[in-house]
């Protein structure tokens, strides 16, 4: 039997094709579970991002006349082949504070969750998202804030959230709120626009503008891939 097995493998090997060259590896590394893990769902264009941002403005008139705008912008691009973070807000006298916000999910964990809650007679309430490849315009009189930081406006109606959990704003109105931004929670995030109303003659415009650009598939360093998909999950992305 084992002759037979011989003198059947000497006849087939001529016709056999030659085995592939692996050196096309000899360079290659091998990739961490957690980075495996983080790069599920992560990809646009079959390319790493290296340019996502966010810019968040509200628009609101309240019964007493008062007529304002806010704005938030977060912005994730590759520099130098490190990731960096830059937020700017549009308020260029806002001040520290310790008197946060989280932003309500109601129990969601993912996606876009766009909320209204009205209770009187002549108001207005849109919440109006949008997302396309390119990149944001810089946000009008927008400074830069550092991650970890919660700000209040001059005027106290604003407050803004540079935090891990939450990276964005909530304005309270006479007889209101209105909320953007994106909450983090247990390795999830989503993006949350909230308008409340509790009176007569209001109008309030959420508007959000996401913006994201990619890379060419090529050869990407995994220490670095790793890093750039871990800071955007951080990040709530």
């Amino acid at each position: 039997m084992k002759l037979c097995m011989m003198l059947l493998l000497t006849v087939a090997a001529p016709v056999m094709a030659s085995s592939p060259s692996l050196s096309v590896f000899k360079h290659s590394q091998v990739l961490t579970d957690f980075e495996l893990d983080s790069m599920k769902g992560k990809y646009i264009n079959s390319g790493q991002d290296y340019y996502f941002g966010l810019q968040m403005q509200t628009q609101f008139i309240q019964d007493n006349g008062i007529q304002q705008q806010v704005g938030m912008q977060i912005e994730i691009a590759q520099v130098d082949n490190q990731p960096s973070i830059s937020i700017t807000i549009s308020d260029p006298n806002a001040i520290n504070s310790q008197n946060g916000f989280q932003l309500d999910t109601l129990g969601q964990t993912a996606g876009l969750q766009q909320r209204i809650q009205i209770a009187g007679d002549e108001n207005l309430a849109v919440n109006e998202f949008d997302m396309a490849q390119g990149h944001l315009t810089p946000l009008l009189q927008g400074i830069n804030i550092a991650v970890g930081t919660t700000l209040v406006s001059h005027n106290g109606s604003t407050t803004f959230s540079a935090n891990a959990n939450t990276i964005g704003y909530q304005v309270d109105l006479v007889s209101g709120n209105a909320s953007q931004g994106i909450s983090y929670q247990d390795g999830n995030g989503q993006l949350v626009q909230s308008i409340f109303i509790n009176g007569l003659n209001h109008g309030v415009i959420n508007q959000s503008t996401l913006r994201y650009d990619g890379m060419p598939v090529g050869p990407i360093e995994s220490n670095i891939l790793g890093r750039q998909i871990s800071d955007l999950t951080s990040m709530g992305f």
